[in-house]
């Protein structure tokens, strides 16, 4: 059972809530709508449908899926899940708001969440499939020691998947 909350130095990781709704939409900009390939724009009632059906994936174990929040300001500031192997989108997803990027807040989150998946999964590794152009995920995916293993198309854009397995020091 994964806990309900992960504290770190720079971010804390809760999991997913209804409570939670209303900040995730208004933190979710058109930015890093644009930047994930989703229509720039979404109503608060599609985000809560969204969202809803994440909280479904939870309770039957489909998805592990927190929103994170910035120690310093308390505010919900993105989110980070790990899917089923062999999702079609990659395992892991994540983003945070563009006013919240550099500060170590990336790496922290990403720590903290695979380091309680794979010491509760007993895996030794994660994929994640990341659009070519998103050059600022690639770099912080690979600073964290995740690896190049291909590139490929599928929706008229080109993809890189990256592997991160544990036996590899970060």
């Amino acid at each position: 059972m994964f806990p309900e909350t992960i504290p770190g130095k720079i971010v804390t990781l809760k999991i997913l809530d209804q409570k939670y709704f209303e900040n995730y939409h208004n933190m979710f900009s058109p930015k890093i709508r644009k930047a994930l390939g989703l229509p720039e724009v979404a109503t608060l009632d599609q985000t809560e449908d969204f969202l809803s059906k994440k909280i479904e994936d939870l309770k039957i174990g489909a998805t592990i899926f927190y929103c994170i929040f910035d120690n310093k300001t308390k505010q919900l500031i993105g989110s980070i899940e790990i899917r089923e192997p062999g999702f079609v989108d990659g395992q892991l997803g994540a983003w945070i708001n563009e006013h919240f990027w550099g500060g170590g807040r990336y790496q922290e989150a990403l720590d903290l969440m695979l380091q309680e998946y794979f010491r509760q999964k007993k895996v030794d590794s994660i994929n994640a499939f990341i659009e070519s152009t998103n050059t600022r995920s690639l770099k912080a995916h690979q600073k964290y020691g995740f690896i190049f293993i291909r590139e490929f198309s599928k929706d008229d854009k080109t993809w890189c998947e990256l592997i991160f397995k544990t036996n590899l020091e970060k």
